[in-house]
């Protein structure tokens, strides 16, 4: 039979294939020194008499996988096993890099230790570790052209999954589209969506601040106030937490003052101090804030105006991260189980399928003293 030979994109994927393969077959073999390049991008368009191109995606490939690492203006090197050369001094692993093995990059455009993020890369790593994947952590500002070169940068990386915590409103579709149609799995973090091609895990953002009014509203409490620094299309997360909230108000047959809401919030803590005290003299017994973070704030406030908590007023955060617990502070908010978020990753990179697929995480209620019956 006669073979087809369709020009030009399966002809370069062949060409390129045969590089990785004879590169991996010298490797094999022996034919090479740790200490001297083993290819360089112009060696392997005159040998196989390739373009730039193609030669640059074979190599890329091979340190993609941990077997090569690149060291500029020199060429590209063996790695040695259990080293830990990296072909860029910015990027980060969360665990050892394994020859044969396949990079999965995670964006994350904010400081990685922030609302408890990095028990996520810990879960996922751990259910990955021996499965032949290892993680590259990037930490990108929320700066559009910076967030646009480093998804362009990754598109060249040929990778196999991407994973993405987007902060804003902008999804870069333009470029996603292009990784979904080279066969890249996109998972998006925290950020529902109904993009066909795309791939998401998110935590029950309307179902815990649900949870968290409902435990409000059994304790007695009806003037309940909302605070959130973020605007309600900002972050879709957040919106969500705010649908929950006024959901279960409806549900409860209770009204949204909105005398009692405060969108958008300035992060000044002298602003935010008088805005605690104007609901406090309005009559609000419970605040419900967007997070811990500001959930803290709010209290501290309260503190520096002899507000007492629970028993004047009550405080509820989200994301049960060290803000809830800090200082005198016992915080009432929701677990959003990081972990589980890390481990639902894991499972959509190993579980091989295709089609994207939406994942929602539980959350957990978890009640502390910040939280009583409301007073009278």
């Amino acid at each position: 039979m006669k073979s087809e030979i369709h020009m030009p994109k399966n002809t370069a994927k062949l060409l390129y294939q045969i590089i990785k393969d004879d590169i991996l077959a010298r490797i094999e073999n022996q034919q090479f020194s740790y200490d001297e390049p083993i290819c360089t991008e112009r060696s392997l368009s005159e040998q196989y008499n390739v373009s730039r191109i193609t030669s640059k995606r074979a190599i890329d490939d091979l340190e993609n996988e941990g077997v090569l690492y690149r060291k500029r203006g020199v060429g590209s090197f063996v790695r040695r096993p259990d080293s830990g050369e990296s072909s860029s001094p910015s990027e980060a692993h969360s665990v050892k890099v394994r020859t044969g093995g396949k990079t999965v990059p995670l964006i994350f455009p904010f400081a990685l230790f922030q609302g408890g993020i990095f028990r996520i890369v810990e879960a996922a790593t751990e259910r990955l570790k021996d499965k032949d994947y290892h993680l590259a952590v990037h930490i990108c500002e929320p700066d559009d052209q910076k967030m646009r070169s480093l998804l362009n940068h990754l598109y060249s990386q040929h990778v196999e999954t991407l994973i993405w915590y987007p902060m804003g409103k902008e999804m870069y579709l333009d470029i996603l589209k292009k990784f979904a149609d080279d066969g890249t799995r996109v998972i998006i973090l925290d950020k529902p969506h109904d993009i066909e091609f795309l791939s998401n895990v998110v935590c029950d953002n309307f179902g815990g601040s649900y949870q968290l009014t409902s435990h409000l509203i059994d304790y007695g409490h009806r003037n309940i106030a909302y605070l959130s620094r973020s605007s309600l299309g900002e972050v879709t997360s957040l919106s969500d937490r705010f649908k929950g909230f006024s959901q279960c108000m409806k549900d409860r047959g209770l009204e949204v003052n909105p005398e009692f809401l405060n969108i958008g919030l300035s992060p000044d803590y002298h602003m935010l101090k008088h805005v605690v005290n104007s609901l406090y003299k309005s009559g609000v017994t419970a605040i419900e804030c967007e997070n811990d973070v500001v959930a803290f704030n709010v209290y501290m406030c309260c503190r520096s105006l002899s507000i007492q908590v629970p028993t004047q007023i009550n405080i509820t955060g989200f994301d049960n991260i060290d803000w809830a617990v800090t200082g005198s502070a016992q915080i009432t908010t929701v677990d959003q189980n990081f972990a589980a978020i890390g481990e639902a990753i894991a499972d959509l990179i190993l579980s091989g399928i295709p089609t994207p697929v939406s994942k929602m995480v539980p959350v957990r209620l978890v009640p502390r003293t910040s939280t009583g019956p409301a007073n009278g």
